[in-house]
């Protein structure tokens, strides 16, 4: 009898567990919903997130579905998820799971480095988790472009990343059009197994409009990266397209001159002054005139 019973204790516990994972998560949650399902901060993420019944809502670097298939549940039979990830065998993961999971609100993209592929306008929250950090820089500025006019007037953009440097994101972040509406760093709670303690989470919203930007600027004057923030600046205020900015960038990335900050800077601000319109072309011309190397 006590033989019986010691082989009856793991069976019944083994079906409790088996029928808790699929109250939790549905077909399949037990041995592969990943780890936004097992992680402590999955509550808190979700929180920020805000998912609610009909959004639409895009997952921007799905990887293999871990927050995309949770997020197509919350968001119900008449909401969306756009799964997104510029890996074609990613998508094609996110895929089987859906078919294996009986999920059909999920959109799949395959994206761009510098274009998520977004539809303008459409979005009610984008999910950034630990892709932030891994964008090209560039990229970043496409990238978030594209994020920013996919998003409704009132959308939100959350981003959970692993690698620290919050500051940075929130300044890149607001420098293409969003602000910060709350931020949790670090993050609590987060697995015991994490291989870093430095995570973070971002709640931002698109802005009304783009709004002013200064320069970045640090350390001894450097030609190059003058020329790609004015680069990425000119995109911003949509004088460069997507493309240009593409071009622009191979061009100066290939091309090493040496920088002289006393004449160069200058040149460089007269043209980026020009080329938004604050002085017209004979003023710029007269301004180059008058920077003359020695």
């Amino acid at each position: 009898m006590r033989r019986l019973l010691r082989r009856l204790v793991p069976l019944t516990a083994a079906c409790a567990l088996g029928a808790a994972a699929l109250l939790l998560g549905g077909p399949g949650a037990a041995e592969d919903e990943p780890a936004a399902a097992r992680d402590p901060d999955r509550e808190s993420i979700f929180e920020l997130i805000a998912p609610r019944a009909g959004e639409i809502i895009a997952d921007v670097g799905c990887g293999k579905g871990t927050w995309t298939l949770p997020l197509a549940r919350a968001v119900g039979a008449h909401g969306r998820v756009y799964a997104v990830d510029i890996d074609r065998n990613k998508i094609d993961d996110v895929r089987r799971r859906m078919a294996s999971e009986g999920i059909s609100n999920v959109e799949l993209i395959h994206s761009l480095p510098d274009d998520p592929m977004l539809q303008r306008d459409s979005l009610d929250a984008v999910f950034v988790n630990d892709v932030i950090d891994h964008v090209d820089r560039s990229a970043l500025a496409g990238f978030l472009a594209g994020i920013r006019s996919a998003l409704k007037a009132s959308g939100r953009l959350i981003i959970r990343d692993p690698n620290g440097g919050p500051g940075r994101v929130i300044a890149e972040c607001y420098r293409h059009g969003f602000t910060l509406i709350e931020a949790r760093v670090p993050l609590e709670d987060m697995p015991r197994r994490s291989f870093t303690s430095g995570w973070y989470a971002l709640k931002l919203q698109r802005a009304d409009r783009m709004q002013p930007s200064l320069l970045p600027r640090g350390g001894k004057p450097n030609r190059r990266l003058t020329k790609l923030h004015l680069a990425e600046e000119l995109f911003r205020v949509e004088l460069l397209s997507r493309e240009e900015l593409r071009t622009t960038w191979e061009t100066i990335e290939s091309a090493a001159e040496p920088f002289d900050p006393e004449i160069d800077e200058r040149l460089d601000l007269i043209r980026a002054a020009e080329a938004v319109g604050a002085i017209d072309a004979s003023t710029a011309a007269r301004l180059r005139t008058s920077v003359k190397k020695p």
